[in-house]
């Protein structure tokens, strides 16, 4: 699972003032590997009798045009165990804060990405456009974030559309230290297709946790979801992952 966050001030932004106090660019690179029960998409469906090894590699500039802003490529694959099929995807993205006050923020994001995807139904060949919104906010001093993912299928041998998934976390520090932070995160996810690989409708409804160590350059975590079928066909099922990633600053 990748996890991008925003730090998000306690003021209004304004254009002179992201000009002024923008921090220096920074080149960004993370890598994650980790195992995970099996490959499942928002969709809904499981690929492969897993366990699944999933590796992924980012890297960007942050603070390029404004403060907290990302221009960023990135590359991720699920190498099924039992079977060895591999399934892939890649793309560059930018993302930037657009409003913030207090608590309350928000980022907004796009780009490009290509998946393949051997395992899914006849095969996927595809090119995308993602969406991202992000909304961090906090209620009686719990922070919530809300993330709003969406992709719209520009080519594909499967029938194209678009796809949203809609997530909510709520996070509780149990843990702090200098050189160790441990959270647990939780909440609720929603999935909805407009013909998306010719799917239509609310598709699943899952409720996520997730245990979280940060030390250092390292964040170790390991998460625990159910899903729920919204529609005949889409099965109720549980799933775990874990994952480890270190981050490289320049």
């Amino acid at each position: 699972m990748f996890v991008f966050s925003l730090a998000l001030g306690a003021q209004t932004v304004t254009k002179d003032s992201m000009a002024s106090n923008r921090p220096a660019t920074r080149w960004v690179t993370s890598f994650q590997t980790g195992m995970a029960e099996t490959f499942q998409l928002t969709l809904g469906g499981t690929f492969g009798a897993g366990p699944a090894w999933q590796n992924r590699l980012t890297t960007g500039l942050t603070n390029v045009f404004r403060s907290g802003d990302t221009f960023y490529i990135y590359g991720w694959d699920t190498f099924d165990a039992p079977s060895h099929s591999n399934d892939y995807q890649g793309g560059a993205g930018y993302k930037a804060p657009v409003w913030r006050k207090g608590a309350h923020g928000l980022a907004l994001g796009t780009g490009v990405q290509y998946w393949r995807f051997p395992s899914v139904k006849t095969g996927t060949n595809d090119w995308l456009i993602p969406g991202n919104l992000i909304l961090n906010t906090k209620v009686r001093a719990v922070p919530i974030v809300v993330t709003s993912d969406s992709w719209t299928l520009l080519k594909s041998p499967l029938p194209t559309g678009s796809l949203l998934h809609t997530q909510g976390w709520m996070e509780h520090r149990l843990f702090k230290r200098d050189w160790v932070n441990i959270t647990f995160r939780h909440g609720p996810a929603y999935t909805y297709s407009w013909n998306f690989y010719g799917t239509n409708g609310s598709r699943v409804f899952r409720y996520q946790t997730m245990m979280v160590m940060s030390f250092k350059d390292f964040t170790f975590d390991g998460g625990y979801r159910k899903q729920w079928g919204l529609q005949p066909g889409i099965v109720d099922n549980t799933y775990w992952q874990f994952s480890l990633t270190k981050t490289f600053t320049k």
